[in-house]
This record gives structure tokens, C-alpha cells and sequence, in this order.
């Protein structure tokens, strides 16, 4: 009669492969249990994995534009708040300039000076940044969109000296403003932000928003207008002529008035942008949960099975653990019985 037997090294490597399979086995599924999730995808879907592929494609894709549709949001209101901040400080003053008669040179003098102290908050607003990133530059966002506004008024300070009516300092100073690129004007010399075609940001499949306001839109420009008519008087235009001065400081307070229309229609436009951010954002909320249900169908593990198969994979290695017990208790004399 033959005995096939194995010795006691090969026995104790037997029995550790096996361990090592059985706790494998056990961490896999105590894993699925926990996270609902089978932890090897591509043998419950027997190698065809395109479909899950493409979701998981869809769902960076969704939530990337999800993303930028914030960051377009946050931008958005930050040029509303600015532009709301701007208005407090210019609406009331511009219409006190074009309905006073300024019949006091002190007044007049005391007018100008509020206005050029105006001016200059309005273009620090308009030089302030947002998540580091300055908003009226256009696509150049770590450029200051404007130079500040005493050298804006240096330049306009000289074109004006020599100009002895309020018509032609009024004219003179909406040229400068209104000159197109190459023209030596404001685009030239005091925006250094981006022209051209506006930035457009995806913030949706098909749904691109444009980022259109800059320091050089024209709201922006009329009203930095109005402002510079009145502050360059703080700069001695039209000295020793009250009533030039006093005409230049009502076309001013007109000039503003208008301009402040316009950046009502500007803000106008801008909300009309926030609109179609937060519809994007909603069309993409729901677009990612639904895509990451599907996800999770394809994933998810059948909690049932999972606990019959941990309940049969412990029982393996109790057994496991009582043969080794066993057979580590076994003695010379117990085997030659």
C-alpha cells in the first residue's frame, strides 16, 4: 500500500498561501460592504466597460463646466458689486452737477475737488481684484485694467490748458476718451486691459457665457467722462473764467447723469449673463446626479450576496485557524500511535 504524505514545510506553506487567500477574500468583501461598491468593476461587467467609461467621461466633463459656471458666477457678481458700489458714490453727485447753478467760486472750487476725489475712487474700484484677478482687464487678468486717475488727469490737464471755452474742454476730453485703438486716446495711454472679441466661458454643454465688461466698455468710459470734465477743473482748466468753469461743471453733472443710464443697461446685461450661469447650473446639477446614479448602478454591489459570501469566507478561515491549531499541537509519540 502506498502513502502519499507531504512534509511539515510544505504543509505550513499550504496552509499560509491559503490564509493569505482566505483574508484577501475577506478584506475584498468586507470592502464592498462598506462602500456598497463592487471592488472589482471590470469582472461584473465581464470586460465591456465603454458604457461606464463614457459616464465617467460625462461626469468630469459636467463637473468642469459646473466649475467654471461657478467661477463665472463669482466674477459676474463681483462686477455687479462694483458697479453698484460705483454708483452710490457718482448717481446723486452727477445730478447735484448739472442742476446747480454754482454761483459761489467757493462752491464751485469746493465741487470740483469732491469730484476729483470721486474720480479717483472710482478707478480704484475698478482696479480691484477678485480671487487675484483684476475684473475689468478682459482675458488679461493679472493686468491693472486702468491707470490710476492722477495720470489721467496729467494728460488730460495738458490738452486742456490751452482751451478757454467749456465747450471745447468738454469736447477735448470726450475725444481723448473716445478714441479708437491707435487713436492716442484712453485705449492707448490709460486701459491696459485686453479689446477684441469677448472672453466666452462653457459653463454648460452648448451654453458659453461672454465676459464682455471691461474697463474699456463704453458705460465705463461715459462715465469716467463725466468725472474727468468736472476734476479737470480742480486742475485749473478755464482759470479766471467762472463762467466757463461753471457751464463746464454742468455739461460734467449732464455727461454723468447719461452715463449712469448706460451702466444701468450695463448692469442689465450682466445680469441677463448671471441668468444663463445659474440656469447652466442647475441643467448641470442635475445632469451629474443622474450620471452618478448610473455609475452607481453599475457599481454597486448586491448586499446580500456580499453577506452571504463574508459569512461563508469567515466560516473558511475559522476552519482554516482550528486545522492549524490542530496540527501545530501534533507530537512525535501522538504520530507513531
Amino acid at each position: 500500500m502506498t502513502l502519499n504524505s507531504i512534509g511539515d514545510q510544505a504543509r505550513a506553506y499550504a496552509l499560509q498561501v491559503a490564509s493569505n487567500r482566505i483574508k484577501t477574500t475577506l478584506s475584498t468583501l468586507t470592502q464592498e460592504v462598506a462602500s456598497g461598491q463592487v471592488a472589482d468593476v471590470g469582472q461584473r461587467l465581464e470586460g465591456n466597460t465603454r458604457a461606464l467609461n463614457e459616464i465617467e467621461n460625462r461626469i468630469r466633463l459636467t463637473s468642469q463646466l459646473r466649475q467654471n459656471g461657478s467661477d463665472a458666477a463669482i466674477r459676474l457678481q463681483a462686477i455687479q458689486d462694483v458697479f453698484a458700489s460705483v454708483r452710490l458714490s457718482t448717481t446723486e453727485l452727477g445730478f447735484a452737477l448739472a442742476v446747480d447753478p454754482f454761483g459761489d467760486a467757493a462752491v464751485l472750487g469746493t465741487r470740483s475737488a469732491e469730484v476729483a476725489n470721486a474720480f479717483e475712487s472710482v478707478i480704484q474700484r475698478l482696479n480691484g481684484t477678485n480671487s487675484n484677478r483684476y475684473l475689468f482687464s478682459g482675458e488679461a487678468s493679472d493686468v491693472v485694467p486702468l491707470s490710476s486717475a492722477a495720470e489721467m488727469l496729467d494728460i488730460l490737464q495738458g490738452i486742456t490748458a490751452p482751451l478757454t471755452t467749456a465747450a471745447d474742454v468738454a469736447q477735448a476730453v470726450s475725444d481723448w476718451f473716445d478714441a479708437p485703438e491707435g487713436g492716442g486716446g484712453f485705449l492707448d495711454t490709460a486701459y491696459h486691459g485686453t479689446l477684441g472679441p469677448a472672453q466666452r466661458i462653457s459653463v454648460g454643454e452648448g451654453v458659453a457665457v461672454p465676459m464682455e465688461t471691461t474697463g474699456a466698455s463704453a458705460a465705463v468710459r461715459d462715465l469716467l467722462k463725466g468725472l474727468a470734465m468736472a476734476a479737470v477743473i480742480d486742475r485749473g482748466a478755464l482759470a479766471g473764467n467762472p463762467v466757463e468753469r461753471r457751464q463746464l461743471m454742468t455739461t460734467a453733472g449732464l455727461q454723468m447723469t447719461t452715463a449712469d443710464s448706460s451702466m444701468l443697461s450695463e448692469m442689465g446685461r450682466v445680469g441677463l449673463a448671471q441668468q444663463v450661469v445659474e440656469r447652466a447650473q442647475v441643467t448641470g446639477t442635475s445632469s451629474l446626479n443622474a450620471l452618478e446614479r448610473a455609475r452607481g448602478e453599475i457599481r454597486s454591489a448586491d448586499p446580500f450576496e456580499t453577506a452571504a459570501a463574508l459569512t461563508e469566507v469567515q466560516g473558511q478561515l475559522e476552519a482554516l485557524y482550528a486545522v492549524t491549531a490542530r496540527l501545530s499541537k501534533l507530537k512525535l509519540v501522538d504520530y507513531l500511535r
